[in-house]
């Protein structure tokens, strides 16, 4: 039975408090004087004594305080039940999405106060990702408010491999899904919830594969990393030349060409090496996007994906000639958009071209940033042009 807020732990950092990143690190956090079960909601005062609100505690997890609320007394889990009901109004009301489209994400996680939850709708259904074991005694009661909220639909559970081990998190995700159908912006998309990448299909680029499609009008277009071949169909739509599209997943080709039977889209889809096309067909094309998955999910993955982006750039830069465009993205968090731009500006010299940014954008505004949590904003995509 949960605690009223009353009756919280109080637990003492190590350090004063400064700023309001919503993360303490286990050296942060002082060994509590009785132990505390992994998950559980505790007070939070820092080295001096000054309250600094309400989050939960994993002494197991090297993030092993995760804050939810900075009020001087402490809250219960009935607050963030209640954040999760804001964050979903907010998408309804502020932003109204399902006047749009019925696949866009219910909660971002830090981005909405709600650490470790992701929730996306997709469809008929909804899929949570979980990465907080603070969260998991929370999943019926935030499935109840779903289904309440959504009737008729589906709930599909994902834990994070990684933070399943790291967090100790014991909740059994639901078994194998069937293909499902979403729309999005007058294009259907057959996906797999929970399947594949993410949440099985990636809401986080709406807004961008939307501004493709005027981009690469009246270009012949390389689509590399397609996965359901979102930006291929819009650009196609919008009267590229031509639109071939290119993925290493054999099984994300397959779904992507029934996606452009679906849409009567003239998309050639292709199943091939985004490395091997960039080095060999990729000179024939004067519009590319590079969209790859995650190369850097931690430090152990630094130096080899940074090597991954700047390789891939440098081929794609080298491959166009003055006038042609390229949009590459990068979806990996712990690479700021300082040192990504860096990564693109080395490799255009690498590739002895000279390049104007366009602009920079990031993912829709149902992902939201937190000020104080600046990876929220993991989406990086670049709008450039060879001169």
């Amino acid at each position: 039975m949960p605690r009223r807020p009353s009756e919280l732990p109080t637990l003492k950092l190590s350090v004063r408090a400064t700023g309001r990143h919503p993360v303490f690190w286990r050296k942060q956090v002082r060994r509590p004087e009785r132990p505390i079960a992994a998950g559980s909601l505790v007070f939070v005062e820092d080295k001096l004594g000054r309250p600094v609100g309400t989050g939960f505690y994993n002494s197991r997890s090297q993030r092993a305080l995760r804050m939810i609320d900075r009020g001087r007394r402490p809250v219960g889990e009935a607050h963030v039940m209640e954040l999760v009901e804001r964050a979903i109004t907010w998408r309804e009301q502020a932003l109204g999405l399902p006047e749009r489209t019925n696949a866009y994400r219910l909660v971002h996680a830090e981005g909405d106060g709600v650490p470790g939850l992701i929730l996306d709708r997709l469809g008929d259904y909804i899929v949570a990702q979980v990465f907080c074991k603070g969260i998991e005694s929370l999943m019926e009661g935030i499935g109840e408010t779903l289904l309440a909220r959504f009737p008729g639909s589906k709930l599909v559970l994902r834990v994070d491999a990684h933070a399943r081990k790291l967090e100790g998190i014991d909740l059994t995700e639901t078994g194998a899904v069937d293909t499902a159908e979403l729309t999005e912006e007058g294009l259907h998309y057959g996906f797999v919830p929970g399947a594949g990448h993410k949440t099985g299909f990636f809401c986080d680029q709406r807004e961008n594969r939307l501004a493709f499609a005027e981009f690469a009008r009246g270009r012949k277009v390389l689509d590399l990393f397609c996965n359901s071949g979102g930006f291929g169909m819009h650009a196609a739509r919008s009267g590229a030349k031509s639109v071939r599209a290119v993925d290493l997943d054999e099984d994300a080709v397959a779904l992507a060409r029934g996606n452009a039977e679906r849409n009567q889209s003239r998309v050639d889809f292709v199943h091939g090496d985004a490395f091997e096309v960039l080095r060999g067909e990729a000179k024939d094309h004067d519009c590319i996007v590079l969209d790859p998955p995650k190369w850097i999910a931690g430090d152990k993955d630094r130096d080899h994906g940074l090597g991954r982006y700047l390789d891939a750039n440098r081929l794609a830069f080298a491959a166009l000639a003055p006038g042609g465009r390229l949009l590459t993205c990068s979806c990996s968090g712990s690479l700021s958009e300082d040192h990504f731009l860096a990564v693109l500006r080395e490799a255009a010299a690498r590739a002895n071209r000279d390049a104007r940014l366009l602009r920079i954008t990031g993912a829709g505004p149902d992902h939201p940033v937190a000020l104080e949590c600046p990876e929220t904003r993991y989406l990086k995509a670049a709008w450039l042009e060879v001169r």
